[in-house]
């Protein structure tokens, strides 16, 4: 620990404890889906609450990092090291950096599982007798596990099991998502912190009118809108087929997020099959204000994910007062539900295209959902109260490993 002095009046000082927490993490790049958001996001809250905070960053060929100058500007120590490539590769780039900033720090929070960045900070901090949590980012449940599963059985058995289980706690921003990994039997606690958003940023909401004028094709038609990357995972196979299904009068489809792993020429192949091309708008990434505007703008935002351990859109949406529909698999579905700002539906067209229909054909619903679902999302998901959260658990894990030294 720092301990520094600190000027509370002219006749008194005391002494505090900055913690010092260095987040590690492979991309900063919004764009490479909901690791790099809650990363910046939760370092942000810890500096605002009085924390030194320092983010390593091992990024990949072709990621935007104008995002570090930002943080490095709000007083966030940022290490920048790469372009490095994914599984066990990289350690003669990354360990000598690493190595500094995990000297210098009290604990590490690592985030998501595959790339050599998160092996080398668990094996650094071990070395250094320095307290580590992972946050899996959804990692180890049974459908992520699936996805190239040789590779992840081979890769859990030979470094990843074992750097879990050096872990002082396991970070999981959902009950569900706790329980998805409980079949590993993985040792360390495991501390359930949601996620959060920066309320500022939805003080003064747009008028819906902002979007609609920037987008003439709407044409005065209600607005269902999806806006994540545009990947597998994220169920477009299931929205567009179920859109389509669904007959809704006057309404438009948005799609709005970048092209991940070239999935946008399925995407267009889907709606041509579905004869939506005068039904379907492609806006591309939507960032900061345009992606705000884009929510509140819209009578329902749509994830049918087939697997999201958290979904910050999600709370973006319910925060712009738009109700949610949303996958049985999107680990937030239970508070959803509970607070009756949305519909949750399984991973199948035919469902989705009814809860489409009962929600968009039905005013008062959805007003009585948009009464609820600002307050909902502005008292569960602040950033600043889980930075808070996290303080105390730091503190706790940090007297824990002096404790047993």
């Amino acid at each position: 620990m720092i301990i520094e002095d600190v000027d509370l009046g002219s006749n008194s000082s005391r002494k505090i404890n900055l913690m010092r927490v260095l987040h590690v993490v492979s991309s900063l790049d919004a764009r490479k889906g909901g690791p790099a958001v809650a990363v910046t996001g939760l370092a942000r809250a810890q500096k605002r609450q009085g924390m030194q905070v320092g983010i390593f960053n091992a990024f990949g060929e072709n990621e935007s990092n104008a995002i570090a100058d930002e943080l490095r500007d709000e007083g966030i120590e940022v290490t920048l090291i790469g372009p490095c490539p994914r599984f066990g590769k990289g350690a003669k780039l990354i360990r000598p950096e690493l190595d500094r900033c995990i000297a210098a720090c009290d604990i590490v929070h690592i985030h998501a599982l595959w790339e050599q960045v998160q092996h080398q900070a668990a094996r650094s901090a071990c070395a250094r007798d320095v307290p580590y949590v992972f946050r899996p980012c959804g990692m180890l449940d049974p459908w992520s596990l699936s996805q190239g599963w040789l590779k992840k059985k081979i890769y859990l058995m030979m470094r990843l099991t074992r750097d879990l289980n050096h872990a002082a706690a396991l970070h999981y921003t959902a009950e569900d998502e706790r329980d998805l990994a409980s079949p590993l039997k993985l040792k360390p606690r495991a501390i359930v912190e949601p996620n959060g958003i920066n309320l500022e940023e939805f003080d003064d909401l747009p008028d819906p009118s902002a979007f609609r004028n920037k987008w003439p094709q709407i044409a005065g038609r209600r607005i269902i809108l999806f806006l994540s990357r545009l990947h597998h995972k994220k169920g477009l196979d299931l929205l567009i087929p179920a859109f389509a299904k669904a007959r809704l009068d006057n309404c438009v489809l948005i799609i709005a997020g970048p092209d991940n792993d070239d999935y946008l020429p399925v995407v267009r192949q889907l709606i041509e099959e579905h004869q939506l091309q005068n039904d379907v708008i492609l806006t591309g990434i939507l960032r900061g204000r345009d992606r705000i505007e884009a929510m509140s703008a819209a009578e329902l935002f749509v994830l049918p994910s087939y697997q999201e351990n958290f979904g910050i859109v999600v709370v973006e949406a319910l925060a712009s007062g738009t109700p949610v529909i949303i996958s049985d698999q999107v680990n937030i579905h239970r508070e959803i539900t509970a607070a009756q700002v949305g519909g949750v539906v399984p991973t199948q067209i035919t469902p989705l295209a009814g809860m489409l229909g009962l929600w968009m054909n039905d005013d008062h619903r959805r007003a009585q959902a948009r009464i609820k679902a600002r307050s909902f999302a502005l008292r569960t998901f602040d950033w600043n109260q889980a930075a808070a959260h996290w303080a105390g658990h730091y503190e706790a894990i940090r007297i824990s490993s002096t404790s047993s030294a």
